[in-house]
């Protein structure tokens, strides 16, 4: 599932579910509405209010959602087409009751739907484009629409261009922000290499979701593809443990001089490893054991390309009992005892390993755990 299991919940605690999904620009607020409606709603039963984009132009941004949304149910709601189709609704009573009337004529619609959803993007569109007729009903308007949703059973999505507080928090039964995050890193802006550059990673903060417990306040998430996905996080205890033998899919070496990392996003960042090179990955505070899994997965991927590897585990780093016969072209040494005689076998272990394969070896180093063995002087 491509949205967080709260907001999934959220929208099956009842029918006539409110939700307002706020944040700046390009945090991906509509993608990740059209992914609430695509996971939650059953096909054909989603209407989409557009007040940026023509109808045509959110089927080309985002195909996927022909299974949810028919063509018709894809209102344009840009402000000429708004302002006219107002003068059509009624032409007497006041400004806020055929604002009103306008949106009741799509509740109507979606009514005979099963499980129905309503996405209004963006709401602060509608209101500026109705202001002159709204006044100061505003919050009026954004009661009764969501007292209409929920007496009517249709769900509703509210989008916002801002991520200030407003009235309408209070109104709807749940609200999202989706935030641009800028990394920070210990290097300063002075000391920082050439051609690196500043990066930044999305998230989602769940602000509210009546009668559902929210596990996680925040999730990174990610719009890869065109599409809103989020990232479990690793809960409670991490495996500091070597699964050699672990059951993903094997990933080819880039090329002939460069070996995979095990994760084809990493092999797309780095290139993968060149045979020969000397990598260094340092761990920051507040890491933990969560990187274990990054070595698990370079260790295993070259097992499975029929490379020899040898570990010298870091501190809290062990072959999981599954793995006590490992492969012939796997060996790992604990550091310890006489450094000069660990190191002579050291060299041996990699000399066999180069003896059965007629291949370059992947060693992984834990350097904490041979400091800790021989001192940082007599490790060099």
């Amino acid at each position: 599932m491509r949205i967080p299991s709260e907001i999934f919940d959220f929208f099956g605690v009842e029918e006539g579910q409110t939700l307002l999904v706020k944040g700046m620009p390009g945090t991906g607020k509509t993608t990740l509405a059209l992914e609430i409606m695509n996971s939650v709603c059953n096909k054909m039963n989603g209407m989409y209010i557009s007040t940026r984009v023509n109808p045509l132009r959110v089927y080309g941004m985002f195909p996927w959602i022909d299974e949810i949304i028919p063509s018709n149910n894809v209102v344009n709601a840009t402000q000429k087409m708004l302002l006219e189709s107002l003068k059509n609704v009624c032409q007497e009573g006041s400004g806020y009751e055929v604002v009103l009337d306008f949106f009741k004529t799509f509740l109507d619609q979606a009514e005979d739907m099963d499980d129905p959803m309503i996405v209004i993007d963006s709401w602060d569109a509608v209101i500026n484009y109705t202001a002159h007729l709204l006044g100061d009903a505003q919050h009026s308007l954004e009661q009764n629409i969501c007292e209409f949703a929920r007496d009517m059973g249709i769900h509703m999505i509210f989008v916002s261009e801002s991520a200030d507080l407003m009235p309408l928090d209070y109104i709807v039964d749940g609200v999202a922000t989706l935030r641009n995050v800028r990394i920070t890193s210990s290097i300063s802006s002075e000391s920082r290499p050439e051609g690196m550059t500043t990066r930044y990673a999305r998230e989602i903060e769940l602000d509210k979701l009546r009668g559902v417990e929210i596990k996680q306040k925040v999730y990174t998430c990610t719009l890869y593809g065109g599409r809103f996905c989020y990232f479990e996080p690793a809960f409670g205890y991490v495996s500091p443990q070597i699964r050699i033998l672990s059951d993903g899919d094997r990933i080819a070496d880039p090329c002939d001089d460069r070996i995979s990392t095990g994760i084809s996003d990493f092999d797309k960042i780095t290139g993968g490893l060149g045979l020969g090179s000397c990598n260094v990955l340092e761990i920051d505070h507040g890491v933990g054991k969560r990187y274990y899994q990054v070595l698990t997965a370079l260790a295993s991927n070259s097992v499975k390309n029929g490379k020899a590897v040898h570990i010298v585990p870091s501190i809290g780093y062990q072959i999981t009992p599954r793995d006590v016969f490992v492969p012939s072209n796997v060996m790992v040494l604990e550091p310890g005892g006489d450094r000069d005689q660990w190191y002579e076998t050291l060299f041996k272990h990699w000399d066999t390993l180069r003896e059965r394969t007629g291949r370059p070896i992947l060693n992984i180093l834990g350097l904490d755990s041979m400091e800790f063995a021989f001192g940082y002087e007599r490790m060099l």
